[in-house]
């Protein structure tokens, strides 16, 4: 194995990865607190924690794997370690609310895929992914080459728009290794996945896009169908009100509601002197007397 390892390229061994990681997370944190303040306090331990938390508990899984203990709870520390990110994902959804641009939208992205391939990785060989039915996730369907590629495309744009926001020596150099760690990340995980691999764990694949796209697809038809209806009343409506105006149908609309006004007016009158009118009492006592002879 020994012997293995030595004829492996740097980026296809796993020991040789994760020590970069761990320097390069190193770096950025010193870099990023020398850039803010050249003089060593616990002020400074104490913005190095908050401002880096997300960077020391990442350095902290890596330091505790190379152990003993940390070999011997490695599943759980996968838990916490996808835990982390699932909290850099919230905190990258809130941002890109709060101000949307390319950058917040990128780095949305960028965390997002790195969820997806951390547990679709790392919970393979543990009991989460068969109690949480892992194995009907349609994301099993992404290939190691892929998932690890599309971070690579990511994580290139996102150094192109740091570069391209930035105006000052620190924040390219920030941006320069927040990518190498991208990139480093990434390819840890690759490498356990391709460990898994070779191990033959059966991940029992059941999930896929098809009712994904199928669902999509009814909605698309449903839209076009929704389209051709809406058309098609937009139509109508413009050939009636065509009609309309050709043969002036408002006009003689109002000539008829006139009409029927007036006829409705003379008709209130005759009804209302019909009820009101005043009986001569002469006449009214000869009808009596008629009335009372017969």
């Amino acid at each position: 194995m020994k012997n293995d390892e030595k004829e492996l390229k740097w980026y296809m061994n796993g020991k040789r990865v994760t020590n970069y990681i761990l320097i390069i997370i190193l770096a950025i944190v010193l870099c990023s607190q020398s850039f803010a303040n050249s003089t060593l306090s616990l002020a400074l331990i104490t913005s190095v924690i908050n401002h880096n938390s997300i960077y020391i508990l990442v350095f902290v899984y890596f330091i505790l794997i190379q152990f003993s203990f940390g070999k011997k709870y490695f599943n759980y520390l996968n838990v916490f370690l996808i835990f982390v990110y699932f909290f850099v994902m919230f905190t990258s959804i809130l941002t890109l609310i709060q101000s949307f641009s390319l950058n917040t939208a990128l780095d949305f992205v960028l965390n997002f895929l790195f969820i997806i391939y951390l547990i679709h990785t790392l919970f393979r060989d543990s009991r989460v992914w068969e109690e949480f039915q892992l194995t009907n996730s349609p994301f099993n369907e992404l290939t190691n080459e892929w998932l690890y590629n599309a971070i690579v495309i990511v994580s290139v744009f996102v150094l192109a728009v740091d570069l391209i926001s930035t105006v000052v020596f620190s924040g390219v150099v920030l941006s320069f290794l927040d990518f190498v760690y991208h990139l480093l990340f990434g390819r840890y995980i690759f490498l356990y996945r391709e460990y898994l691999d070779k191990k033959k764990i059966d991940y029992k694949n059941k999930g896929n896009f098809d009712e994904v796209r199928a669902k999509v697809n009814i909605v698309l038809d449903k839209m076009e169908i929704d389209d051709v209806i809406v058309d098609g009343i937009k139509e109508a409506k413009e050939k009636v009100d065509t009609f309309v105006e050709e043969n002036e149908i408002n006009e003689k609309i109002d000539v008829v509601k006139d009409k029927i006004k007036d006829t409705s007016d003379d008709v209130k009158k005759q009804v209302h002197a019909f009820f009101t009118e005043e009986v001569d009492p002469k006449k009214s006592k000869k009808k009596v007397s008629k009335k009372g002879a017969k």
